[in-house]
């Protein structure tokens, strides 16, 4: 026998776990736990929110993984981004996240920020320093600070809080689907495997807009 056919069928093997039978046993209550008061999902796609906060180590580590995750989500789901202030210190740095995302800051920015904490460690003692961060994106600290206090920021502040309190965050990251399941890293032995049932959420629920829609079209 080829001295390959074993190796090949181990890999076969391996794919096809990590597939339909890793995805079966994902279940409700062990490893993803249904949000209270769920809201109106969206019908035409499915969400995916990553609960996360800037100051957090493990959100750190998991910036990449996300990323490479993200990069293979199909055009009928979003992924967005829920920052939360659970200790003492880091509402700033939710309200430094809307900031940069009013002024139309993508995702390099959203990196420098985790990079100026984790790997520059810089000291912040205000939200001037913080914008400070900001000064490479062609936004100079007086920009920041004032849009900060904006109403527009002021706004998604409000809608922050009520978010995190329906959806239940007590962790970072978190990851929660299409407003209704909410997902730790606590509840599996990896973030990849976290990422592995949000995509077998994601399935049902996309499955579930298909049936929604199919059936909205056999009754007109």
């Amino acid at each position: 026998m080829n001295k390959f056919f074993p190796m090949l069928i181990g890999a076969l093997m391996l794919a096809t776990f990590s597939g339909s039978t890793l995805a079966s046993e994902f279940e409700q209550g062990r490893h993803f736990h249904a949000i209270g008061s769920p809201n109106s999902p969206p019908t035409d796609r499915v969400e995916v929110v990553e609960a996360f906060a800037y100051p957090c180590p493990a959100c750190n580590s998991f910036l990449p993984i996300i990323n490479r995750w993200a990069e293979q989500l199909p055009d009928d789901v979003t992924l967005s981004h829920l920052p939360v202030g659970l200790q003492p210190g880091w509402d700033v740095f939710a309200r430094v996240y809307y900031t940069a995302d009013v002024l139309g800051l993508g995702a390099e920015a959203h990196e420098a920020m985790f990079r100026a904490l984790h790997e520059e460690r810089r000291q912040f003692r205000s939200i001037e320093d913080i914008a400070e961060v900001y000064t490479e994106f062609d936004v100079d600290v007086e920009e920041f600070v004032s849009t900060s206090q904006s109403f527009a920021v002021d706004g998604r502040m409000r809608r922050n809080r009520n978010e995190v309190m329906r959806f239940g965050v007590r962790g970072t990251p978190s990851m929660i689907v299409q407003g209704k399941w909410r997902l730790s890293p606590t509840d599996f032995n990896s973030y990849e495997q976290m990422l592995a049932a949000v995509d077998y959420l994601v399935e049902r629920e996309l499955a579930a807009l298909d049936r929604a829609g199919n059936g909205n079209s056999g009754a007109e």
